[in-house]
């Protein structure tokens, strides 16, 4: 996993999907790093993204926002999915609404 600061993410490409682990703070300082990191998953010819938000201890608007970002302009492709994150994800996700436009795996 490479760490930058207080984000770790670690991206591994397979034949049927590139699955993003996300680890530690996604805010303001590491968003940047967070909006690379899934860009290059972007990139990839995968059918199918798998954003494991699971380890993320701290996600603020940020962080949110380039989650958001991203899922748009994944969605005419389709394939991005989302893990429900860690209990602090979980609970940004549901007062910003912006669950409602992820897709979620378990």
């Amino acid at each position: 996993m490479e760490r930058y600061g207080d984000i770790g993410v670690n991206i591994v490409e397979r034949d049927d999907a590139v699955v993003v682990m996300v680890e530690g703070e996604v805010d303001l300082f590491t968003a940047e790093r967070f909006r690379t990191s899934l860009a290059r998953a972007g990139a990839s010819r995968a059918p199918a993204i798998v954003l494991d938000l699971d380890r993320v201890s701290f996600m603020d608007s940020a962080g949110m926002h380039v989650l958001l970002q991203f899922s748009i302009s994944e969605q005419s492709r389709g394939r991005l999915s989302v893990t429900r994150g860690s209990p602090q994800v979980r609970r940004l996700l549901e007062i910003t609404g912006v669950g409602r436009y992820l897709s979620f795996v378990a």
